[in-house]
């Protein structure tokens, strides 16, 4: 059995391939309880893990920490996913293919997986990233943000801010909101959305179709309901990605 590890800068989202099948395990908040008692949960894994096949976008103290700790938690030497100039389909577009993030190679290579001829992915964590994939074609992306970086820079920024709660808006999502804490609640979630489906517009003009809009990330479900009916919430995109991957030998 393959474990597959989506590592992010909070979170640590797992899945296991047997068989071809790959099957989400959940997800970890690392930056609380720290990479051991989060690896730790591969104890849980049924079966006997023969592989680790890892994204990882933390810092490089985090992976030779997660390293260290695969090693004395399943006995395992991991494998980090870098991008590559083309794997499982999907050719990718930058002049220096390994500096593309892994978390959005990964991600392309899901919603290819999948099936989609053009695709807006779009993955909302830590930071917003953007990416068009067109016939196996990597178009490009974007980095900006997310929602939560968005409003701690203007909690800590700015001091007249610093008071005010981070508590999630309640009730309705109408454009203007009328106090200082919902404006910013509504401020940013509408400044990600916006820049979302504008590349959905923008990618839909270069590819002469409409691409699939494919979400996930930990904002997404709070972005769902401001973006049009054409979305889909996919928050295993990126292990699907590395299931591909790991069944076209990782770690073999």
């Amino acid at each position: 059995m393959i474990l597959l590890l989506d590592v992010g800068n909070t979170n640590i989202k797992a899945g296991m391939l047997t068989e071809g099948i790959m099957t989400p395990l959940g997800s970890v908040r690392h930056r609380d309880v720290g990479l051991g008692p989060a690896i730790a949960e591969a104890d849980r894994i049924p079966g006997k893990v023969t592989d680790v096949i890892v994204c990882s976008v933390a810092a490089p103290a985090v992976r030779r920490e997660l390293e260290a700790t695969l090693r004395d938690v399943l006995g395992v030497e991991p494998v980090f996913v870098t991008a590559t100039r083309k794997a499982c389909g999907v050719i990718n577009s930058y002049p220096e293919a390994a500096r593309l993030g892994a978390d959005r190679w990964a991600g392309l290579i899901g919603a290819h997986a999948r099936g989609y001829q053009a695709a807006c992915i779009v993955d909302a964590g830590s930071a917003l990233t953007i990416d068009g994939l067109v016939n196996g074609r990597h178009l490009g992306g974007l980095i900006a943000p997310g929602i939560g970086l968005m409003r701690a820079a203007l909690f800590s920024e700015t001091g007249n801010l610093r008071v005010l709660s981070e508590e999630p808006l309640e009730g309705g999502m109408s454009l203007f909101a009328t106090d200082t804490r919902e404006s910013i609640v509504r401020g940013t979630l509408l400044a990600a959305a916006s820049l979302i489906q504008r590349s959905r517009e923008e990618m839909a003009r270069r590819a002469g179709k409409a691409p699939a809009l494919l979400l996930s990330g930990g904002d997404a479900e709070a972005l769902l309901p401001l973006l049009d009916e054409y979305v889909e919430y996919l928050p295993h995109l990126t292990l699907e990605g590395l299931a591909r991957l790991a069944s076209e030998g990782m770690g073999r």
